[in-house]
């Protein structure tokens, strides 16, 4: 207990070290002063460039530091395709934090990741600042823009407002989460992770190429978690909120082996960005099914 005060003592002292060009970070209990050039991002929770293609993105995790900050070996960053670069201990505002910088191909270029981690026994803060390796000349801004995140976990933040869409769950059993990185997570208990039906509602960040949303789609089922276990019952065409989709459900596998149902809606917009939804449920998968069917209908963008 008297460690579990020690870090909430912690946490709300960064509020108080806040000063004047620290600028709030919608959908989380942060302040930061982010770099020249750098405007408030639409798509996730931070800042990003356009120019240089660097972002800083800022993520509240309920789970607790020191388990974060192990799982950043070199061994399991090269299992997701990064390479560790460097990795220190520092003291921000008298606790302790954690720098690590690595490196990592994607669509042909190399990216700089320097992210910045604090927390305590029950929450972490994990503050990403990405760039491209040829602009490389902003790595200093980037860390110090990192080195002045403040957070309170004292404040109240509305995370509904963070979001680009809406949803509504009004008459189901479904209960918010969280917003995590321009994503809304919800559950039957509450809870996440968990046993029970849950549905996931985000906005891509990145955009992808227009030519085959079908195949794409299929793909992006793959790539959720235990993705490779799911197979496909139905692929429908769906309109929602004048955009253009698919909606997918399919059959899965739990870790266990067990049976799971996997129902993904996925809406494109003129320009590359996506809209995806993701309802996953062991139980009832009939019920769940017009569930997440009569959920995905009221997406809208604000």
């Amino acid at each position: 207990m008297k460690k579990l005060l020690f870090g909430l003592l912690i946490f709300a002292q960064f509020a108080f070290a806040q000063t004047d060009n620290l600028l709030k970070v919608p959908g989380t209990r942060c302040s930061i002063s982010p770099p020249a050039g750098f405007v408030a991002a639409t798509a996730f929770s931070g800042f990003q460039d356009s120019k240089t293609g660097a972002s800083i993105m800022i993520n509240e995790i309920p789970t607790s530091y020191q388990s974060i900050v192990d799982g950043f070996t070199d061994e399991a960053l090269k299992t997701r395709g990064m390479t560790l670069l460097s990795k220190q201990i520092i003291n921000l505002n008298n606790t302790q934090a954690t720098l690590i910088n690595v490196s990592q191909p994607a669509n042909n270029t190399i990216y700089i990741k320097q992210m910045l981690i604090f927390g305590d026994l029950k929450q972490t803060v994990l503050v990403n600042g990405i760039y491209p390796e040829v602009s490389k000349s902003i790595a200093e801004e980037i860390k110090k823009s990192l080195l002045s995140t403040r957070c309170n976990i004292l404040s109240v933040d509305n995370p509904l407002d963070a979001a680009i869409f809406t949803i509504d769950v009004s008459n189901t059993e479904l209960k918010l989460v969280r917003y995590m990185s321009g994503s809304l997570i919800y559950s039957a208990d509450g809870k996440a992770p968990t046993e029970k039906p849950s549905l996931i509602v985000a906005n891509s960040i990145a955009r992808i190429p227009l030519q085959d949303q079908k195949k794409y789609a299929e793909g992006r089922l793959k790539m959720l978690p235990d993705g490779d276990n799911n197979v496909i019952k139905q692929i429908n065409e769906v309109k929602i909120d004048d955009l253009n989709g698919f909606e997918i459900i399919a059959d899965g596998k739990t870790k266990d082996n067990l049976p799971k149902l996997v129902y993904q809606v996925i809406l494109f917009n003129d320009r590359g960005d996506y809209y995806i939804i993701v309802g996953q449920a062991k139980e009832e998968f009939n019920q769940n099914i017009q569930t997440f069917k009569k959920v995905s209908k009221t997406f809208k963008r604000k």
